[in-house]
């Protein structure tokens, strides 16, 4: 299996890995991350 981009939706915290992390290390909410695109992510962590 293979790594890809995860995006929380409460704060916008990008990881990447094969899964998800279960509680964001920024925002502390658990079970919020969502699949994105590299190309989401690489906007995401310019702004």
């Amino acid at each position: 299996m293979g790594k890809k981009y995860w995006r929380c939706t409460v704060c916008n915290d990008v990881h990447f890995g094969v899964e998800p992390p279960k509680v964001c290390p920024t925002c502390k909410q658990v079970n919020v991350y969502v699949e994105i695109t590299m190309e989401e992510a690489v906007k995401l962590l310019q702004a």
